[in-house]
């Protein structure tokens, strides 16, 4: 039974951080909040489905073409739309809004009101130390744990990545030694547009697949980096685990409907002492 609390919670935890670091990264590097995060998602999922299943595509291929799309989708957001917003967290949070509400009803109109889904591409189950899950819930925790390593050294060591974290700490500053802070906060963009897609592509299989699946990742992502700490990626990471295995814990004593209750809960709780969050900082 632990076995299987732990097992589940790693699983959980780890796809989850996957959304909430690209959620931070929008918030440390352009200070905005977006709520169009959840949609791009639930559209990398949806490109999926179309190419895999409309298309006959390979799913590694489709899954491909659903992270640049995205990416590319995310790159022109920041362009055209969110540029002359960055640092006001009120007029940035307000366009991201009305972008999500947007494109999922665009996207309610063109799927109709059905959930579908994805062929599994991997069968079978494995056994861990007694706990039982399936492989392709196994796959899905490896490849984010191998994109949030990549991740972690592109952020420390590219030259790209030394330039977001100097944006991060100050933009101005940034401006001043000749960082290009557009082409940053652009990157970031499509970046974090690209890690939702990712998300979306990997669950697309496990998870049906329909326009409002977007909003319930974009409230876990949302819980994460509050508890996390606003803008840090190591506490997204953290408090990505620590919602996974509450999840995990409240699922396996036969409350799902509580879970994301017991979520926000979990959360208020750790904010109470620790306002700022588990890595929040000034």
């Amino acid at each position: 039974m632990i076995a299987q609390v732990i097992l589940n919670g790693f699983v959980s935890g780890a796809t989850i951080a996957l959304m909430a670091i690209g959620f931070t990264l929008i918030f440390g590097i352009l200070r905005i909040v977006n709520f169009s995060h959840g949609v791009l998602y639930m559209l990398g999922a949806v490109i999926v489905f179309y190419v895999v299943v409309l298309g006959g595509i390979p799913y590694v291929l489709a899954s491909i073409v659903a992270i640049v799309t995205i990416g590319l989708a995310g790159w022109l957001t920041d362009r055209f739309i969110v540029r002359r917003l960055h640092g006001n967290l009120m007029g940035g949070a307000i366009a991201t809004l009305a972008l999500m509400l947007g494109l999922e009803n665009i996207m309610w109109l063109i799927w109709g009101p059905l959930a579908r889904g994805v062929p599994s591409i991997v069968t079978g189950k494995v056994e861990i130390f007694g706990a039982i899950m399936s492989a392709e819930r196994l796959v899905i925790c490896g490849v984010s744990f191998v994109v949030i390593l990549g991740l972690a050294y592109f952020i420390k060591r590219s030259r790209m990545g030394k330039s977001m974290r100097a944006v991060q700490q100050d933009s101005e500053a940034a401006l001043t030694v000749g960082i290009n802070v557009n082409r940053v906060c652009a990157v970031t963009f499509a970046m974090a547009a690209g890690l939702a897609a990712l998300v979306g592509a990997l669950v697309a299989p496990v998870y049906s697949v329909h326009p409002a699946m977007g909003t319930h990742a974009l409230f876990f992502a949302f819980i994460v980096v509050i508890l996390g700490g606003l803008g840090s990626v190591m506490g997204a990471f953290i408090a990505s685990f620590i919602i996974g295995f509450q999840q995990s814990v409240t699922i396996s004593f036969g409350y799902p409907e509580f879970a994301m209750a017991i979520s926000f809960g979990l959360a208020m709780v750790i904010l109470f002492f620790l306002p700022r969050g588990l890595m929040g900082h000034d």
